[in-house]
């Protein structure tokens, strides 16, 4: 199956379902997604067809790229982290660094 990227940020409850699904309940939440203002971070969703697979955000920190730090949140179900989703989303993040994020 191919796994299709998004840069569309999910509704919160599909986010949840996917930490509550990769063991990550009680580390994080989907606020960790949510809660930032959506100009300092960028997404980007993992489907394979239409069930949420992996969520990653990049959350940059200072005025350009050339200071601060960037924070990378990134995580994929348990069956699908064999398939080089988070390394593809981790370069998919980088490309997309100061673009504006959508929602679903």
């Amino acid at each position: 199956m191919n796994i299709a990227f998004d840069d569309t940020l999910p509704e919160k409850a599909k986010v949840a379902a996917l930490i509550e699904a990769s063991g990550l309940t009680g580390q994080w939440d989907a606020g960790r997604f949510f809660g930032e203002a959506q100009e300092e971070y960028r997404v980007i969703s993992a489907y394979d067809r239409d069930r949420l697979v992996g969520i990653g955000r990049i959350l940059e920190e200072g005025r350009s790229e050339d200071e601060g730090q960037s924070r990378f949140d990134i995580v994929v179900m348990p069956d699908y982290r064999h398939r080089d989703i988070v390394g593809t989303m981790f370069r998919l993040l980088n490309r997309r660094r100061r673009t504006p994020v959508k929602q679903a």
